[in-house]
């Protein structure tokens, strides 16, 4: 199950953030510093300004622990520049998460990850290039720079298509 984060997630919240691998994209940036969510005082601070709506935070939830976590974040910054960050333990966890960020109708999204990052982007044979993964172009992501170690894509605004409805 997807949802918004609540008060009652905290200690699943947490514990989800220290098993994670301080060489990922698990970071958020403020005031042009990296912070790593796997440290207690950071995910604490970010579970704080998620309750209090400085950033968006949905979790999908397994059996009562926390599988995957879509935090969206830059709404307390002073630029109007949104990222997005996917932390999750499968690929099922990552194309759910995905989905449910189409429906949110949020515009003009940033994804920072590095190049290794499968969840995002692959390195296409046939073109030379990196692409996004299948599950952001159906999004609308699209690569705007390629820098040393990471990508970086942005979403303009939301594709969706409806369905005409038929002559009854």
């Amino acid at each position: 199950m997807i949802r918004t984060l609540t008060k009652k997630d905290f200690h699943n919240f947490v514990d989800f953030c220290k098993k994670r691998d301080i060489n990922s994209d698990f970071y958020i940036t403020k005031n042009e510093k990296r912070l790593f969510l796997n440290d207690s005082k950071v995910a604490t601070q970010i579970f704080k300004d998620c309750l209090k709506g400085r950033e968006k935070c949905f979790v999908k939830e397994d059996n009562d622990s926390i599988t995957g976590i879509l935090l969206i974040t830059g709404y307390k910054d002073k630029f109007e520049r949104k990222f997005v960050k996917l932390f999750v333990n499968t690929d099922t966890d990552c194309q759910d998460l995905l989905y449910y960020l189409d429906w949110q109708n949020l515009k003009n999204l940033f994804i920072k990850c590095h190049k290794t990052n499968k969840n995002f982007i692959k390195f296409s044979e046939q073109s030379k290039n990196f692409v996004p993964s299948y599950y952001l172009r159906k999004l609308g992501f699209q690569i705007i720079a390629v820098r040393e170690k990471e990508v970086l894509l942005k979403r303009e605004g939301v594709k969706r298509v409806y369905n005409q409805p038929s002559k009854w």
